[in-house]
């Protein structure tokens, strides 16, 4: 599929007058070229005493960039100038500074050919905030140079198993900053309701409810408790509607509830198993997996229920449908012998693709917030791994041991800091 497979950078012919008014932008377009060269210089420490700090965040921010899978980041101005022949796109400078007890990193990005301002930014933080900086940072870049935000502040929920518990975590994007959220459970769906709510289906009460936690009030409640499975399957917050699947009537149906866990309405009745909904980008209608044609296949729906269409023609076990942010496509896994296939398709069925062809099990995929990496199960050795796929360069990383992932929406504002262009 040929969607943006190329970096061209779009460079407005201004006198350096007018250049200095005038915003960069790097487009992508993925035509196939490859990623854009960026020259990112180590911060400078103040002091010995920000010295590893300063190399963590370069090392972070680096990272990063590679990891949204649109930069090839460079080490020195030299490099810069003659990366596989070509010119970089930009320059960072940094340099970490102490005031009090707190960390000061004055940043500075230029147009490399030019030297002209892009950005000035200044992030004041503590000990404890350093690779949250160094996200925030590698998110500015983005912005500023791709038009588009950034994903290395956003996280993923996950579950692990241990020993006879399968418990719920949470990790940053990248895999570091790991938190376990709950104990001597079995837990199963967890979903993210905007950056800092979740909840997730656990069997505590001998029955299959569904929680939700609120990370910055630091609570947690019962949310559904109907008899049966209650499980979550997606979130659309501007109406704050969850699509779940209950079984309170002894069969498993979908249906729309707020977060507050009141029923809005049902939408299938149908003797068939209806699970797995994902809301389309904008609200308007709902994938979800169904056998009412006899195997496991992915149907749409509007947001009422009505308007129901197979999707999905080849395969005999299709499962775990994924609406991409962008609504473009639908990320699913189709078993193959045995194997599940991590495939895409578009929503009126016309384009579909297998990412890939080899020896590995992709289960349960979810999207970032950009509508290019997924997270999804892989299968090695005997253990569940959590990885990530961008779907444009087909490159994979490990994040973390684990299984059933949701990655979190982007913060409601970019990360703020102070900044001057």
């Amino acid at each position: 599929m040929q969607r943006f497979l190329a970096a061209l950078i779009m460079l407005c012919a201004a006198a350096p007058a007018a250049l200095a008014q005038t915003d960069i932008y790097l487009k992508t377009e993925r035509a196939g070229r490859g990623k854009v060269p960026l020259v990112i210089m180590e911060i400078e420490a103040a002091s010995a005493r920000e010295r590893t700090s300063a190399a963590s965040i370069t090392g972070v921010i680096r990272n990063d960039l590679e990891y949204s899978g649109l930069f090839q980041t460079l080490k020195s101005e030299e490099s810069g100038a003659q990366g596989e022949g070509r010119t970089a796109g930009a320059l960072l400078e940094g340099r970490l500074s102490s005031e009090g007890g707190s960390y000061v990193l004055d940043a500075k990005l230029l147009d490399f050919s030019s030297k002209e301002i892009i950005f000035n930014k200044r992030y004041r933080f503590g000990d404890d905030a350093v690779r949250s900086a160094g996200h925030k940072l590698s998110d500015e870049i983005v912005y500023f140079l791709i038009g588009e935000r950034g994903i290395a502040t956003t996280r993923i929920l996950f579950r692990r198993a241990q020993g006879e518990s399968k418990n719920l975590f949470i990790v940053d994007y990248d895999g570091f900053g790991e938190r376990q959220m709950t104990k001597g459970e079995i837990v199963v769906s967890p979903l993210w309701l905007g950056q800092g709510r979740f909840c997730y289906t656990s069997d505590r009460r001998e029955n299959w409810d569904c929680y939700l936690v609120d990370l910055a009030k630091g609570t947690k409640y019962l949310m559904t408790q109907w008899r049966g499975i209650n499980i979550a399957g997606s979130y659309f917050a501007p109406r704050d509607e969850m699509l779940m699947t209950l079984s309170v009537n002894g069969n498993h149906e979908i249906y729309v509830l707020n977060s507050s866990g009141k029923v809005l309405r049902r939408l299938t009745r149908n003797r068939a198993i209806d699970i797995s909904p994902t809301w389309s980008p904008n609200g308007s209608e709902i994938a979800f997996v169904s056998d009412r044609g006899g195997t496991p296949q992915i149907y749409i729906m509007d947001a009422y229920g009505g308007g129901v269409r197979r999707l999905t023609r080849s395969g005999s076990y299709n499962q775990s449908p994924a609406w991409s942010p962008r609504g473009d496509l639908i990320a699913y896994s189709c078993r193959e012998g045995n194997l599940y296939r991590l495939k895409l398709i578009s929503p009126d069925g016309l384009v579909e693709e297998t990412l890939f062809d080899d020896n590995l099990s992709y289960e349960d995929p979810c999207w970032a917030p950009d509508g290019r990496h997924i997270a999804a199960t892989v299968r090695e050795g005997g253990t569940n791994y959590v990885v990530v796929v961008d779907i444009d360069t087909k490159e994979r990383r490990r994040v973390v041991r684990g299984e059933f992932a949701d990655w979190s929406s982007l913060p409601t504002e970019r990360a703020g800091a102070s900044s001057s262009r």
